[in-house]
C-alpha cells in the first residue's frame, strides 16, 4: 500500500498538478463522483465505488468485502494545495458495517496521519467533520504533516458491508470538528512522586498465582491430538508465537518435560521433502521457509490437522520467537538438543536480510497462504524481534545492523505498543525513555472499572476515545519497567494484571487465567473475554518473575 502512495505521490509531482488546475476540474471542491477516486485493497478483499443519488445528486456507494483473518480496503483522492492545518474534511455517512473507518490525510514524504473509528456508530446519517490535527501519525515519513498531497478512507477488519458517504469535501474553517484534537494526551500527574494509584508506583509486587500455571498445563493436555501444543484462546488455533512464549514460560516454571512437548513438535517438523503445502513444516519442497503463523490444532471439516486453510504467513516475528525459545532452553540446560532447529531458523533470518540506510531488515516471509514472498518494506516490530534473536545467538553484525535501522526508521509517538516496550526489552536501559511515550500518554494508557476493582494497564495504540485495556501489552510494560531498573513502576503493571485474573474449570480442576483484553472494543469483537488467551498468562508469569524474554535474564 505505501508503495502505491508512493507512485501517486510522484506521478503527480511529475506531471506538475497545481492547485488551480486540481480546482478547475473539481469545481466547487465536492468529491461526490465516484470517478474522482481511486481504489486499491489487500490481497484477497473486494471493493467497488459506485454512485447514489444523493443530496445533490451525486454520492459515493462502498461495498466492500475483506477476507476471515482479516485485511483493508481504501479509496484515495488527490487534494494537492486544497486542505492545511485550518481546513477540515466533511462529509455525510451512513454505513451497515462492524468494522473500521480510517481516515488519512498522506503529504508529500509519505507522512501518514489518520483517524480510526469504528463504523458501527454511523448506522444513521450522522456528519463528520475531520481536520489534520485530528489525527495522529500511524507510519512513513516523518511526525510533521506538511503538504498534504491525498485523502484517503480506509476499511479495516475482517467483515463484508456497505456504506453511504455524502456531500463530500472540504468544510469551512472554524467548523466543530467530530473528533478530539490528535497528538499526544498527557496526564497531568504523569510525574507525581510517591507510590500510589496516581503515581502508577507500588512498593512490592503481589504475589504470582500459582494457578495460572496450572492453566497453561490444561490447556496442554487437554486441546491438542498430541498433547503438545496450546491453543491461543481455549480454540482449535495454535499460534506459533503463543506457543513459543508458552514455551518460555514452561522453562521459567521449572517444567522442562512440558517445554520440550512444543519445542520437540517445531524440531521434528523439518522434513525437507515435504509436498504439502498447507502443513505445518518448515520446509516445502525442499526449500526453508519457516513455519506458519496459525495452524489447526485438530482435524475439521476440510482441513486437516496441523495444516491451515491457505491463508496463514510464515512470519519472521514468529521465527524470531521460536528461536529464542530455543536459545532459552539452550541457556537453561545446558544442552544442544536443538541445535539443528536453531540453525535452521538463524540461517533462514539471515537469508531474508536486506540492506537499508546504512543497516537493513529482515524481510516478511512468505504472506497470505505462501501466495507472495516478502512485502517492499520492513516491519519494525518483527525486527526487533529479529534483533534480539540474532544477538542470542552471537550474530552480532546482524544484529547490529537491524539496530541501526530500527533507530533510523521507528520513530514517533503514535506507534504501537510494543514498538517501545519491546525495544526497551532488547535495547535496554538507553532507551528507557521510551516508556514515558505511552505511560504518561492518556491515548495509551487506559483507567477502568473491571469486576469491582480499579485497572489501570494499556491499549496496543494510541486512541483517547478507546476504552479497553490489552494484557498482553500491560505485561510488556511491566516487564519493560523492570529491565531498566524501575521497579516500583513495573511492581504497579505487574500487580494490575491480578484483578483481571478470573477462575477457569476443565473437568472439575481449578484453574486462573486472564483474558485478551477486557472487552471487544478496539477491533477485538473477536476475543471472548469468558475464555483465557495463552499469552496472557506467559506475559503474566514474565512479570511476575521479573523476567526478560528477550536478552532471557532476571532483573
Amino acid at each position: 500500500m505505501r508503495r502505491w502512495i508512493n507512485f501517486i505521490i510522484v506521478v503527480l509531482l511529475m506531471f506538475g498538478i497545481t492547485y488551480a488546475a486540481a480546482a478547475a476540474a473539481d469545481g466547487d471542491l465536492r468529491w461526490d463522483d465516484a470517478a474522482q477516486w481511486s481504489t486499491n485493497a489487500d490481497s484477497g478483499c473486494f471493493v467497488k465505488v459506485n454512485g447514489f443519488t444523493g443530496e445533490n445528486d451525486d454520492g459515493l456507494r462502498i461495498d466492500y468485502r475483506l477476507k476471515p483473518e482479516g485485511g483493508w480496503v481504501a479509496l484515495s483522492k488527490v487534494v494537492i494545495g486544497r486542505i492545511d492545518q485550518d481546513t477540515p474534511v466533511k462529509f455525510l455517512i451512513k454505513a451497515s458495517s462492524s468494522d473500521d473507518i480510517e481516515m488519512k490525510f498522506v503529504d508529500v514524504d509519505s507522512s501518514i496521519f489518520g483517524k480510526k473509528v469504528a463504523l458501527n456508530r454511523y448506522g444513521r446519517w450522522t456528519e463528520v467533520v475531520i481536520y489534520p490535527g485530528n489525527t495522529d501519525h500511524w507510519w512513513g515519513g516523518d511526525d510533521n504533516l506538511d503538504q498534504i498531497v491525498t485523502f484517503e478512507i480506509a476499511v479495516s477488519g475482517k467483515g463484508s458491508g456497505r456504506i453511504f458517504i455524502d456531500e463530500i469535501g472540504t468544510g469551512k474553517t472554524g467548523t466543530e470538528a467530530s473528533f478530539v484534537q490528535g497528538g499526544p494526551a498527557l496526564d497531568p500527574d504523569r510525574e507525581l512522586a510517591g507510590i500510589g494509584f496516581r503515581q502508577r508506583r507500588a512498593s512490592e509486587m503481589m504475589a504470582e498465582d500459582p494457578l495460572v500455571v496450572e492453566y497453561l498445563k490444561v490447556m496442554q493436555d487437554r486441546s491438542s491430538p498430541d498433547r503438545k501444543l496450546v491453543p491461543s484462546m481455549e480454540d482449535n488455533m495454535a499460534q506459533t508465537f503463543n506457543n513459543s512464549i508458552v514455551a518460555m514460560a514452561f522453562i521459567l516454571k521449572g517444567e522442562r518435560e512440558r517445554a520440550e512437548r512444543i519445542l520437540d513438535f517445531y524440531a521434528n517438523a523439518t522434513r525437507v521433502n515435504n509436498d504439502d503445502l498447507y502443513l505445518q513444516n518448515f520446509f516445502y519442497k525442499g526449500q526453508p521457509r519457516g513455519f506458519y503463523q496459525f495452524v489447526f490444532l485438530n482435524d475439521q471439516p476440510g482441513t486437516a490437522a496441523y495444516h491451515n486453510s491457505g491463508d496463514s504467513d510464515r512470519w519472521i516475528g514468529d521465527m524470531a520467537w521460536l528461536l529464542i525459545a530455543y536459545k532459552y532452553y539452550e541457556k537453561e540446560y545446558g544442552s544442544d538438543r536443538y541445535g539443528k532447529i536453531i540453525g535452521l531458523i538463524k540461517d533462514l533470518l539471515k537469508f531474508y536480510y536486506k540492506e537499508e540506510g546504512g543497516g537493513g531488515y529482515i524481510q516478511h516471509g512468505w504472506r497470505r497462504g505462501d501466495s507472495k514472498l516478502h512485502e517492499d518494506y520492513g516491519h519494525p516490530e518483527a525486527n526487533i524481534d529479529c534483533y534480539a534473536a540474532l544477538k542470542l545467538c552471537g550474530e552480532d553484525e546482524y544484529a547490529g545492523k537491524i539496530k541501526k535501522w530500527i533507530d533510523e526508521n521507528v520513530k514517533g509517538n503514535s506507534l504501537a505498543l510494543d514498538n517501545y516496550t519491546w525495544r526497551v526489552l532488547a535495547f535496554g536501559k538507553d532507551y528507557e525513555g521510551l516508556l514515558n511515550i505511552p505511560e504518561y500518554d492518556f491515548r495509551y494508557r487506559k483507567t477502568m472499572d473491571h469486576k469491582g476493582a480499579r485497572v489501570a494497564g494499556f491499549f496496543h495504540g494510541p486512541d483517547i476515545e478507546m476504552e479497553n485495556i490489552w494484557v498482553d501489552g500491560t505485561g510488556h510494560m511491566a516487564c519493560a519497567f523492570m529491565e531498566v531498573g524501575q521497579l516500583e513502576r513495573g511492581y504497579f503493571y505487574a500487580n494490575q494484571m491480578d484483578p483481571i485474573i478470573f477462575d477457569r474449570y476443565f473437568s472439575g480442576k481449578r484453574t486462573r487465567a486472564l483474558p485478551y483484553t477486557l472487552n471487544k472494543a478496539g477491533g477485538y469483537d473477536w476475543v471472548d473475554t469468558s475464555k483465557g488467551f495463552v499469552s496472557c498468562a506467559a506475559w503474566y508469569i514474565f512479570a511476575k518473575n521479573r523476567f526478560n524474554p528477550m536478552t532471557l535474564e532476571k532483573n
